[in-house]
């Protein structure tokens, strides 16, 4: 995801706007669909002003998940998503009038969404690709995870793993729940994934799993064409159900050290995926001094998967901070594959 600080554009100026769609269409290269919409509303100045109104980041992914939040299979649009057409799915090329009305006919509430929500994608394909940097320990890690959501990933002890690619086939665990990865880089790979002694969300609004509606949202930021995602996020809400976790409101930047303190001895690991983006510099530097604190005090791992400026993938950190931390991998966005930076 882009690094863009949408906050300090000038969003009166429709050109400064369409430039933040312009940044974000390569980010979307597994969306056709999205790709083709947001190069329709960077020349189009009534929806380039419906962007320019969400107060949040990255818009155009609050507003798209809006959208896939609102649609039903009665809308004209719903013919371009495959979990609500009744038949074939049209091509993603002749979306855009369809989407710009139904768009502007929602427009308030979307804009509502947008500045109310967050972009909590949860994506557990992500824990494919911090598994080889975590540490294993007779006694358990205590995991916690910054920008949570639901906390689905912090049952990565739950799911199955399938890797495959450069002479390092594997499959690990034994969960319902397979996450197919390819190893690019012919990376090491453990066992079986670490065991856990407590599990630990810090996120700013957390996602109850439980809650229909809350996962409604997860299911919304899901891309339409990604039905192999929409399933494995069913699947992970469900076994999350089944899993006590810890699940703190607040920003990590503030609540991370009280966390630690509390936790019982023991080696921790602390990992985030794609949310660091939404923290400015100071945050990250107090999030940085929490972790530095409690290595002070136990065995700390730290593992962050982030994008990076002038890097299109994200990148895998590890280390205090993330962003002095050693880069020992790039990954895709959703944890399709790991491969060397």
């Amino acid at each position: 995801m882009a690094t863009f600080d949408w906050s300090a554009r000038d969003r009166d100026d429709l050109e400064s706007t369409a430039a933040v769609v312009q940044e974000w269409i390569p980010h979307a290269p597994d969306s056709p669909l999205y790709q083709g919409l947001a190069l329709r509303i960077a020349q189009d100045d009534v929806m380039l002003r419906l962007v320019s109104r969400i107060d949040n980041v990255p818009p155009l992914n609050l507003l798209f998940a809006g959208v896939k939040l609102l649609l039903r299979p009665a809308d004209a649009l719903a013919a371009w998503y495959p979990h609500l057409a009744s038949g074939a799915v049209r091509e993603p090329q002749d979306a855009y009038p369809a989407f710009r009305d139904f768009a502007l006919a929602h427009e308030e509430e979307l804009v509502r969404i947008g500045c109310e929500r967050r972009t909590q994608t949860n994506e557990v394909g992500r824990t494919a690709v911090l598994l080889p940097w975590l540490p294993r320990t007779e006694a358990g890690l205590h995991a916690i995870d910054i920008g949570a959501s639901a906390g689905l990933n912090l049952c990565l002890d739950r799911f199955a793993y399938r890797y495959s690619g450069s002479g390092r086939d594997a499959h690990l665990g034994s969960g319902e729940l397979v996450l197919e990865c390819e190893n690019r880089g012919g990376f090491g790979l453990p066992a079986a994934p670490p065991r856990l002694a407590s599990r630990t969300g810090i996120d700013l609004d957390p996602i109850d799993a439980t809650d229909a509606q809350q996962s409604a949202w997860l299911e919304a930021l899901v891309w339409p064409e990604h039905e192999d995602r929409l399933a494995r996020l069913r699947k992970a809400i469900a076994v999350r159900r089944a899993v006590p976790v810890r699940m703190v409101a607040g920003d990590a930047a503030t609540v991370l050290a009280d966390v630690e303190r509390a936790l019982p001895p023991g080696p921790l690991a602390v990992w985030h995926t794609v949310a660091l983006y939404q923290a400015d510099a100071g945050a990250r530097a107090d999030i940085d001094a929490a972790v530095e604190d409690a290595a002070r005090r136990r065995d700390v791992t730290r593992v962050g998967c982030e994008p990076v400026d002038g890097s299109l993938h994200p990148e895998i950190h590890v280390g205090s901070s993330f962003d002095f931390g050693e880069t020992v991998a790039i990954a895709h966005a959703h944890g399709r594959w790991i491969d060397r930076p």
